[in-house]
């Protein structure tokens, strides 16, 4: 695994790596879930990117 520190257990009780049970996607929704505005405030600096 690298230089990944072991920091859960998986179903089956195996040691598991924190980078490979939060994914991009996992954190993306925690993040959003933990400030809402964060989602809007991207969105609008996507647009105005996508305007320029």
């Amino acid at each position: 695994m690298g230089d990944k520190p072991i920091s859960f257990k998986d179903k089956d009780g195996n040691f598991v790596s924190a980078a490979d049970v939060w994914t991009a996607e996992k954190l993306e929704e925690l993040f959003n879930t933990l400030n809402p505005n964060r989602k809007l405030r991207l969105e609008r600096e996507r647009l105005k990117q996508d305007n320029t």
